[in-house]
């Protein structure tokens, strides 16, 4: 699978931010985040477990706030279980 990327980058109002910061956090909720920018488009399902880093720094003339969030991919069907005897399968997903 090739590498699908969008980058926001720039300079708004704040109401902007928090809206895409509300709308991130819905599809957390949701699970899964579509981002489109133009003809950029990509969908991420996060997992159930999620790293997490936050770092706050303050300078004289200027404040950051840095969010990073990332997990592993979900591989379906890899955590399929299946049970045999002579008599039919029984599937556990």
């Amino acid at each position: 699978m090739g590498k699908n990327k969008v980058k926001i980058d720039g300079t708004m109002e704040l109401s902007q931010v928090i809206s895409y910061l509300e709308d991130l956090v819905g599809g957390l909720k949701a699970g899964s985040v579509h981002v489109q920018l133009g003809e950029e488009t990509v969908v991420l399902r996060p997992g159930n477990i999620v790293e997490c880093e936050i770092e706050v720094s303050q300078k004289k003339d200027k404040e950051e706030l840095t969010l990073e969030l990332c997990w592993k991919k979900d591989e379906k069907g890899s955590d399929t279980v299946k049970i045999s005897t002579s008599g039919p399968t029984i599937e556990i997903t």
